[in-house]
């Protein structure tokens, strides 16, 4: 249970998105800010996901966030997770510097350290071989956004991944299973093993706002995972957005010990739609 105090006067955002994508896959996800002071703010988020043949999948968080002083902000956030397969808890906290404040720089500069810890249990011990299966996933980050003029941004950040165990085995098990999607929620049952994502983001005009990215995820069975995003981002009025992104997601084949394929090269397409408000 979460205590919230009165917010009648607060400044907020939220956000609806849709989404589609191959073998009847559909996405719905709810996403909502709120300013509990100048410098605090609490977010909220929830996304769930179907597939025809495939249990649902859902992730739901609560965040907040502290503008502790101008060259320091401070965030946490804590999620679940849940395919019908795994049930994993998440607790996620960074700290993002604006370097530029040091030399009172026209372009804004930002560096970000974040970590995480993520543990995973079966939800359903009939659909694990090991029913009693537990697993702490860690991982580092770190990102990097630099404003090359006053309307041209270039980011990138790398995630570094450990575990507690050998779980190849049933990793083998797991990406039979699950979908290669830029979404959160699919990363964390891909089992990766180190992610690195560039980006760039442009400002076309007071009102367009265009965003290009690429990830590549290696996972601990050495399988790659690509996605390409395109999003735009159009500011209708004064308190709504509306946004669409396009994703190309590949993921290279899985090979075992034996030489057996247990899984073939897949290139799929998705995209989202977003509709914001401002309040």
């Amino acid at each position: 249970m979460f205590f919230v105090p009165n917010l009648a006067l607060a400044d907020g955002y939220t956000a609806l998105s849709y989404g589609s994508g191959p073998d009847g896959y559909r996405s719905y996800s709810f996403t909502g800010d709120i300013d509990l002071s100048k410098t605090v703010k609490l977010s909220l988020d929830h996304f769930l996901a179907q597939s025809a043949g495939a249990s649902n999948t859902h992730q739901t968080g609560l965040g907040i966030s502290w503008q502790a002083l101008e060259l320091v902000s401070a965030n946490y956030r804590y999620s679940e997770t849940n395919d019908g397969t795994f049930a994993v808890k998440g607790s996620e906290g960074g700290l993002s510097f604006a370097l530029d404040t040091l030399w009172q720089g026209e372009l804004q500069t930002s560096f970000d350290l974040g970590y995480g810890s993520f543990k995973y249990k079966s939800a359903n011990p009939q659909t694990v071989a090991a029913s009693n299966f537990v697993l702490t996933q860690n991982r580092n980050s770190y990102g990097l956004s630099q404003d090359l003029t006053s309307t041209l941004t270039l980011y990138g950040s790398h995630d570094q991944y450990k575990y507690d165990r050998d779980v190849k085995a049933l990793a083998i098990f797991l990406l039979k299973r699950t979908r290669n999607t830029s979404k959160a929620a699919f990363s964390l049952l891909a089992f990766p093993d180190k992610t690195n994502t560039l980006g760039m983001g442009w400002r076309a005009t007071d009102a367009l706002n265009l965003d290009v990215s690429f990830s590549k995820t290696t996972t601990l069975l050495d399988q790659q995972l690509k996605n390409t995003r395109l999003g735009f981002d159009y500011q209708a009025s004064d308190s709504l957005n509306l946004g669409i992104a396009l994703t190309r997601s590949i993921a290279s084949a899985m090979v075992n010990n034996s030489g057996v394929t247990v899984q073939p090269e897949t290139r799929d397409n998705y995209w989202e739609l977003t509709a914001g408000w401002s309040f």
